[in-house]
């Protein structure tokens, strides 16, 4: 409810309606809400009392509210949900204090979910609200596509008649003003796992055949959709919901899909249609969900459609979520006082205003970081043409995890065929800049002739083995108790967890290693976390858009920093939640000597990242040293 709150005050500061007369009904009629996964309804029943608060602060007596109340809830405010007792829950906090309100006058919609006995577009199956895409109310057909008669896979799907199951849902969601919600995030391979196998297949069907209507609708979306999640079809389907000329739609999102490359053309386009007018995200360790059942890392994003040039987006980073409705008054009001860059007064975090270009190219990383200024150095170093990225020296990151967790197994160190690889990467092993095996694996299929033909090998361990780089770097680790996010060594290594470097020489990698474990390139690999912020997933194909220092052409640099890492192979390094050590101390000044850096700014930064909460594990508000 909290973050309910939260998100209709966002919303309706988003839509400019501060001088608007909250006591008018036309004002009311005007602001029509619709949640396509409307749940219980809170986030419903958070923008009615959010409505009803500004009315109040108007003027506007009692039985002037329960009027408003009762227009809102039975033609302003719309919900789509295929839960019956959901719906319920969502009529009570809507109707609650006011008995003059009908339910079967309330715009609540029970969507149809699974097997249909009598369906009338033949189809089968219904897949609950996302059903409104197959409606040409909703998504333009042939006809308006002017396509004659080219046609996608199901020509029944394609063709067919809008369902007058879902006239009322769909008269409901049109030309809303406002579209607030918070999308499930189902993997489309567990869609229906209540239903039959084959139910669940037909599901999976339905939504497919769906998609491919919306994408020959609108074929920008071809990029914005995937096969994975159902939440970016529901964004879709509120970009359809809301008129091209205004609207706002307020979602509540998992903070990874800000930063993540793979989430990147669905910012793009989003950036292009909206403006991104406000990012909030809870940087607090044990406070980073805002809703129930996960414990992944969310932000709310407000948008405001908007042509023409944009403006800059706010991001907010809270070091707290507030407990109940007199701190969210409270954090409201100070947000309101803070009109530029800088901190929320009362302990609230901090507000940081992002270029609408970097918005407009995907990058929305002020979401990953508590601090504004390490937002920022992230993106320089991510964008200094001086280096090089990975890929572009030449290099090639290479994921050797999944290929053995597949075909190899771990087996006892020596024994005749294994190979040694990197794996722990927390407390307990890689405590220093220097590579260290710890696991012996060996292929799961395996023939000791032809190993012994082979020349003591077996021909799939040399498969990976080619794979093997003097230079390995973290595919992911605990943010707090790691300790490196690369090693090197002499030999070449493989690892499940750690992605090999080939193409590197063994001072070329010792070289790299020093680069990566310093404050730039933590800053850099940390822009694009995977999973949740706490304990990132980073691919291949990320690591390999690092920007590295060019160690192979520039004799100088490479020797500073390789010498660094001779110096520095057997020291061992401390968990990152440990803060300042003498070791990375060391890093950060021979990059600084080797670029030309100011090393001072480079400790600066580094003292910042020692403070972020999800490095700390302490929130801002946990500690009163270091100004905190």
């Amino acid at each position: 409810p909290v973050a309910a709150a939260i998100a209709a005050r966002l919303t309706l500061d988003a839509g400019g309606d501060d001088d608007v007369d909250w006591t008018s009904e036309d004002v009311w009629k005007e602001h029509k809400t619709v949640d396509l996964a409307c749940g219980s309804g809170t986030l419903l029943a958070a923008m009615l009392t959010e409505m009803k608060r500004r009315a109040r602060e108007q003027g506007a007596g009692a039985a002037e509210l329960a009027a408003l109340q009762k227009l809102a809830v039975e033609e302003t405010i719309k919900g789509m949900d295929i839960n019956p007792v959901s719906l319920q829950l969502a009529a009570s906090q809507l109707t609650a204090g006011n008995q003059d309100i009908r339910y079967r006058r309330m715009g609540l919609h029970l969507m149809p979910y699974g097997p249909q006995a009598e369906d009338p577009a033949g189809v089968g199956v219904s897949a609950g609200t996302l059903e409104l895409l197959g409606q040409r109310a909703i998504v333009r057909r042939d006809g308006e596509l002017g396509l004659a008669d080219e046609r996608v896979a199901s020509q029944t799907v394609w063709n067919q008649n809008d369902d007058v199951r879902l006239e009322d849902a769909v008269a409901a969601a049109q030309n809303a003003r406002i579209v607030i919600m918070n999308p499930p995030f189902t993997n489309r391979a567990k869609m229906g796992e209540k239903f039959s196998k084959h139910t669940q297949q037909a599901l999976r069907r339905r939504v497919d055949d769906m998609e491919q209507m919306l994408v020959r609708s609108d074929p920008e979306l071809a990029g914005f959709v995937d096969k994975n999640s159902i939440g970016p079809l529901f964004t879709a389907l509120a970009d359809k919901c809301l008129p091209n000329d205004g609207g706002i739609l307020t979602m509540i999102e998992p903070t990874i899909a800000l930063t993540g490359t793979s989430k990147q053309h669905k910012r793009k386009l989003l950036a292009q249609r909206y403006h991104i007018h406000t990012v909030l995200t809870c940087h607090h360790p044990s406070q980073i969900n805002l809703s129930q059942n996960t414990s992944i890392n969310e932000s709310i994003i407000v948008a405001k459609r908007h042509n023409g040039h944009k403006p800059d987006t706010r991001f907010i980073n809270l070091d707290r979520i507030p407990t109940d409705d007199d701190e969210v008054a409270d954090f409201h009001q100070c947000l309101t006082d803070c009109t530029a860059d800088g901190i929320i007064a009362n302990g609230w975090g901090a507000v940081v205003y992002w270029p609408a270009e970097r918005i407009a190219a995907g990058d929305w990383t002020p979401a990953v970081w508590r601090s504004l200024e390490l937002a920022t150095a992230a993106a320089w170093f991510a964008n200094d043409t001086t280096l090089l990225t990975i890929n572009a020296a030449g290099l090639s990151p290479q994921a050797t995890g999944q290929q053995l967790r597949g075909s190899y197994e771990p087996a006892a160190a020596g024994l005749p065929g294994s190979f040694p690889i990197l794996k722990s990467k927390g407390s307990d092993a890689q405590t220093s800049i220097q590579s260290r095996p710890d696991e012996y694996w060996i292929p799961k299929q395996r023939d000791e002739n032809i190993r012994i033909a082979n020349g003591g090998t077996y021909p799939e361990a040399d498969k990976i083995l080619a794979k093997a780089g003097h230079l390995l770097i973290t595919a992911g680790q605990d943010n707090s108790a790691g300790r490196l996010t690369a090693t090197a060594d002499d030999a070449k290594y493989v690892g499940n967890g750690w992605l090999p470097v080939t193409g590197l020489s063994a001072v070329e990698a010792k070289a790299l290693a020093v680069f990566i474990n310093s404050t730039p390139g933590r800053l850099q690999l940390m822009r694009h976390p995977g999973k949740k912020l706490t304990f990132p997933i980073y691919s291949a194909a990320e690591a390999a858009n690092l920007r590295i220092p060019d160690v192979r052409n520039d004799g100088r640099v490479r020797q500073i920093l390789a010498d660094c890492w001779e110096r520095t192979k057997d020291r061992a390094v401390p968990q990152f939640r440990d803060g300042e050590c003498e070791v990375r101390c060391w890093w950060d000044e021979a990059v600084a000597e080797a670029l030309g850096w100011d090393a001072g700014e480079l400790g600066r930064l580094r003292r910042l990242l020692h403070q972020e909460p999800h490095v700390r594990g302490l929130g801002y508000n946990q500690y009163a040293d270091e100004g905190g």
